[in-house]
């Protein structure tokens, strides 16, 4: 999640795209639409002799989150095609500015499955086959391509482990006692007894359908070697914003085209993993200001904790309490905040965006005004129940139990994992007016394997 940008029909690279496609495709350009995402992008259609073509011209993100070289996607892409796996046809390259051109789809992206559809689920399905599929390729071509291949199990298990830590801890951020300890969590828990390395995608499922079948998966920015759990783990991050009928299914059809069950430590540790990373990844795109989306970035911020403290639960076993919603206090600027959310109430959400911006950060700073001190108290009641803090209203409680997190035994484990839990979960109340099912979606249990 870099922040937003749309490259526009001319400059900022356009004109130099459509100079590409005369050159290298020809025909006429009867359309050049830009695309607002995280990264520049154009939708292309092309009269060419009467042949029409609809391409999509996918260019590379801004600084940022999790970037990784465009040509390593189009160079994967076009080695994925020609071991027979569905993907968009690729038109070719653009060196300047960077950017892959390949067939716009007419088809309908995959974004969850909330009405649990049996069509989708079980196309979902047949997506972990063709995930299987690209897990038994040789890893050697995609090392050509420039691609990393982590030597020994431990640099397997911590590649995208230290990339995270690395721009967290790059980044100026405020003491996070949660992110402290997952971090501590996931450097006891590595799985080092697998070696294994496979070409992944890295955020998985993600494809096209026609309503009956997959025909093409997309969006392998992240592509990379590594642990296969690390595929599978994302599946579980993906549905909680883009929910899985039944996520349990998806990975029992994956063990039958493996011919092998999931390795349950490695599962535990990629998941707690991936989840974390959001928030560790995403701390400096959160900090432009004015920010043209921050509710949509702190829904992943504060959901993806909460799914990183269950996960960890999930390991040990820990069975969660339900977490009570903290009364909301009145204040003298109640008013105020109503009056502004009524302002903005006519606002509409543009582009992929659940709810305009402004909007969203109204009902925010709303339910902060009514929230954030009972939070705190909430939370510092927790604190000294359960570990005996009994900390100062003046001082920074995550300070605190960020340098307690540190110290702390792994006999100490269940009762940080419940503390966090409480306190991701009265985060998240701050959030409840979007319409984002990460907002209330937590991490859906699975089959324990062995």
């Amino acid at each position: 999640m870099t922040a937003m940008t749309a490259g526009g029909a001319t400059g900022d690279g356009a004109d130099a795209i459509r100079e590409w496609i005369a050159a290298n495709i020809g025909g006429a350009i009867t359309r050049f639409e830009p695309i607002a995402r995280w990264r520049q992008a154009w939708e292309v259609d092309v009269d060419r002799g009467g042949e029409q073509l609809r391409l999509h011209v996918r260019g590379e993100r801004g600084s940022g989150l999790d970037n990784r070289p465009l040509r390593r996607e189009f160079d994967a892409l076009g080695h994925l095609a020609a071991s027979g796996i569905p993907v968009p046809r690729l038109f070719g390259w653009c060196d300047n500015p960077r950017a892959i051109i390949m067939e716009n789809l007419a088809d309908t992206p995959f974004l969850g499955n909330l009405d649990g559809d049996p069509q989708l689920q079980s196309m979902v399905e047949d997506y972990a086959a063709i995930m299987a599929d690209i897990h038994r390729l040789d890893p050697a071509p995609f090392a050509a391509m420039g691609i990393e291949a982590p030597v020994g199990a431990e640099a397997v298990a911590t590649e995208y482990l230290e990339f995270a830590e690395g721009i967290y801890d790059e980044t100026p951020h405020p003491p996070n006692a949660l992110i402290a300890f997952c971090r501590g969590w996931l450097r006891r828990h590595l799985p080092l007894h697998r070696e294994r390395l496979a070409p992944v995608i890295g955020d998985a499922p993600q494809f096209f359908h026609d309503g009956g079948r997959v025909t093409a998966i997309y969006d392998l920015e992240l592509v990379k070697l590594a642990d296969p759990m690390l595929d599978i783990a994302s599946i579980r991050l993906r549905d909680t914003n883009e929910p899985i009928a039944d996520v349990e299914a998806v990975l029992a059809r994956y063990e039958r085209e493996m011919g092998e069950p999931l390795d349950q430590a490695a599962l535990s540790y990629y998941t707690v993993l991936l989840f974390i990373a959001v928030p560790m990844i995403s701390t400096p795109a959160l900090a432009p200001r004015p920010h043209p989306a921050l509710v949509e970035y702190l829904s992943w911020f504060l959901a993806s904790s909460r799914g990183a403290i269950e996960a960890v639960a999930e390991a040990k076993g820990i069975a969660l309490d339900p977490v009570e919603k903290v009364e909301k206090a009145s204040t003298v600027h109640d008013g105020a905040f109503e009056d502004l959310v009524a302002q903005c109430a006519d606002l509409q959400p543009s582009g992929f965006i659940r709810q305009a911006p402004a909007l969203a950060l109204a009902y925010y700073v709303r339910n902060a005004n009514a929230l954030a001190a009972p939070i705190d108290a909430a939370d510092r009641a927790d604190a000294r129940a359960l570990l005996g803090i009994d900390a100062d209203p003046a001082v920074n409680l995550d300070s605190i139990l960020e340098d307690f997190v540190v110290q702390a035994s792994p006999e100490q484990d269940e009762a940080l994992v419940r503390l966090f839990h409480r306190r991701a979960m009265r985060q998240l109340q701050l959030l409840e007016d979007y319409p984002a099912p990460i907002v209330n979606r937590g991490l859906q249990p699975l089959r324990r394997r062995r």
